[in-house]
C-alpha cells in the first residue's frame, strides 16, 4: 500500500506567531504535528525541534526497530529541553504537544504525548486513534484545558504507543487542537472524504479561519492506498 499526504499550518486570526510545526514524509511513511508551550519563543523552539531533528533522521531495520528508533529520538529531544530549561531558570517550562504516524505495509504506530490529535476515517466512520492527555479544571478565568502530559521540561517524559492495522482507502488526520476545537466531527468527516486531499484540507481549514481561529491551527491528512 501507498500513501500521500497534504498538510496546511496557520497562525490563526488572533495570535501573531506559529508555535505549531509539523514533518510529512510519504517516502518514509512517517507523519508528524507539534504543538508548542512555553513564554516567549520557548514553545517555537520546543515544536521545530521535533520535527527539525526527525528530518535528518533515517529510519531502518524493521518496524520494531523504527518504533525504537523513535522513541529513543524523543527521549534524546527531552533532554535537550531539560538543559534549555536549566538555562533559562525563573521556573521555566517549555515543551510541545506531539502527534505521530508512522505506517509501513499494513502495520501502523500512533505515538502522542498531550492534546493533539490522530483521527481516521475507515469504511465510511470517523474515529480518535488517540485519547486526549488533558483535563478540564476550574480558574479565575472559569473552565479550562490543562495538559496531563507533553513532551517538557521539567518533567519527566510520558509518551502513549499504540500500534494498529492499516487498511486500503484508510484517511488519517493529524492536528493541533486549535484546528479541531473550531470543528465538529461532521464537518471533519466531511473534510476527511474528499478528494483529493487538498480539498478536504482546504473545506476544513476555511472552516476554522472563517471563525474566531483563536488559537494556531496544523493539520496533515495521510491517505492510504
Amino acid at each position: 500500500m501507498a500513501c500521500s499526504s497534504h498538510a496546511f499550518t496557520h497562525p490563526g486570526n488572533i495570535r501573531m506567531n506559529n508555535e505549531d510545526s509539523y514533518f510529512t514524509s510519504d517516502e518514509s511513511g512517517l507523519w508528524i504535528v507539534c504543538d508548542g508551550m512555553g513564554g516567549h519563543q520557548e514553545g517555537n523552539f520546543a515544536s521545530h525541534l521535533v520535527t527539525d531533528i526527525f528530518e535528518q533522521v533515517q529510519l531502518k531495520g524493521t518496524f520494531e526497530q523504527k518504533i525504537d528508533a523513535i522513541t529513543s529520538q524523543f527521549y534524546n529531544i527531552h533532554r535537550i529541553l531539560q538543559k534549555k530549561v536549566h538555562k533559562l531558570g525563573n521556573n521555566a517550562v517549555i515543551g510541545t504537544t506531539l502527534v505521530l504516524l508512522l505506517i509501513e505495509d499494513e502495520k501502523a504506530v500512533s505515538i502522542h504525548s498531550g492534546d493533539s490529535r490522530c483521527y481516521v476515517l475507515r469504511d465510511a466512520t470517523l474515529s480518535m486513534v488517540t485519547q486526549d492527555h488533558a483535563k478540564n479544571i476550574q480558574s479565575e478565568h472559569g473552565e479550562r484545558k490543562a495538559l496531563t502530559r507533553a513532551l517538557c521540561a521539567p518533567g519527566e517524559l510520558s509518551l502513549e504507543v499504540k500500534k494498529f492495522q492499516v487498511k486500503k482507502n484508510d484517511v488519517y488526520l493529524l492536528c493541533s487542537d486549535g484546528f479541531y476545537d473550531n470543528l465538529s466531527h461532521q464537518i471533519i468527516k466531511e473534510g476527511m472524504k474528499m478528494t483529493p486531499l487538498q480539498e478536504g484540507m482546504k473545506y476544513m481549514s476555511s472552516k476554522v479561519l472563517s471563525g474566531k481561529a483563536d488559537d494556531n491551527l496544523t493539520a496533515a491528512l495521510v491517505g492510504v492506498y
